[in-house]
Parts: C-alpha cells; structure tokens; sequence
C-alpha cells in the first residue's frame, strides 16, 4: 500500500504507521472497515487531513468537514472528492515537481476548473510543500541522479549483469519515488537528464 520501505501515501517521506480513511468515517461511517477507504500514512498527514474533507459540487469544491457540534451523519452534499485519491486516480495526471528549482508541486498547467482545483486542494491539504518535504526530495534527486550515473559507468565498464541488477533495484526501492517518475517524465527538458537517460534509455522503463 506505500512507497518504499513502508512510506507514508501521501508524502513518501515519513513512516507510514497509522490507517487512514480517505473518506473520513464521521463523514461516511459505512466505510469506515471498506478496504479501499484505507491508506496507510504518517502521523503527520493523518492529522494534517484528519476529516476535512471536500467534494464535486456542480462547478466548484463545496467544504463538507463535520464540525464538533455535527452529529456523525452523512454529509449534505455527496459526490467526487475534491482530494485526490492515490488507489483511484494518478496523483501525477493532476500534479507536477518542479525539478530544476524548487522540488514544490504544483497544479499541471494543462488543467483548468475542477481538475484544476483539486490539484491545488490537495497540495493545500496536506500539505505537500513543507521545507522538509522540499529537501527530502531535493536529496533523493541527487541520490537518483548518482546511482543512474553508477550504472551507467558499470555498464560501461562491462559489470555483470547481476551487479547491475542491484543498481536497478536500488533505484526502483528507494524513497520518494515520484522524484523518480518526474525524471523520467520530464527529462528531455532538463540537460543533465536527458544526456543520462539518452545514454541509459532502458531506465525510462525502470518503475
């Protein structure tokens, strides 16, 4: 259910040690024990989410979060969430890395409306540009990066197959694996990819 070496859903940083229910079970309680309301995260995002929750309301995002004086019911309003939910949908079809400068994500550009502000809802939410986030992801580049490097260099020297073996399963386990995925997606717009993946061209592959 999680990235890595049992990472958080949401951030890929943090351990992921808590159960949490992406449709918030004082919202829906009948999902509350539905496998495929669970996502297993970190403390920090679980409380950064807790049961905020909004949805698809004609042309807009309406806010249905239950206040503490609400009584556990369902919500007025009932449609698509306006969060984006990692085991239904491509968080990577809503959001882009900036890999050249910042490592924030950000709402793709090709979206408008709705989409649009989903992609930004769930930045927001959880959130996924806290400077420690932002590092995280600058280090796990350079890591990527390096280890492309190493087995292209072992390659060339005519490593066998088995050591090069452990250089690819290195990358396909290691942390943040979206920092990854934006190198493969993006790599003929920044140089120093595009000469590392124009000489190692199977690593576009490598998931």
């Amino acid at each position: 259910m999680c990235s890595g070496a049992k990472r958080c859903h949401y951030c890929e940083d943090s351990v992921a040690d808590e159960v949490e229910h992406f449709r918030p079970k004082s919202l829906y309680p009948e999902l509350t024990f539905v496998w495929t309301n669970y996502l297993l995260v970190c403390g920090r995002c679980n409380s950064s989410k807790g049961a905020r929750f909004s949805v698809v309301a004609g042309r807009k995002l309406a806010d249905v979060t239950r206040t503490h004086s609400t009584g556990i019911e369902p919500p007025a309003l009932i449609g698509k969430p306006g969060l984006i939910d990692p085991r239904r949908e491509n968080p990577l079809t809503y959001l882009l890395l900036d890999l050249v400068d910042t490592f924030v994500f950000l709402p793709n550009p090709e979206l408008s409306g709705l989409e649009y502000d989903r992609a930004r809802y769930t930045i927001d939410l959880l959130p996924l540009n806290q400077e420690f986030l932002l590092a995280a992801r600058r280090e796990a580049y350079t890591a990527y990066r390096a280890r492309l490097a190493e087995y292209r260099a072992l390659r060339d020297q005519g490593a066998e197959a088995g050591a090069l073996r452990i250089r690819v399963e290195a990358i396909q386990s290691s942390g943040h694996p979206t920092v990854w995925h934006e190198m493969q997606r993006w790599h003929l717009a920044i140089p120093e990819l595009n000469s590392l993946f124009t000489d190692v061209p199977e690593a576009l592959g490598w998931r």
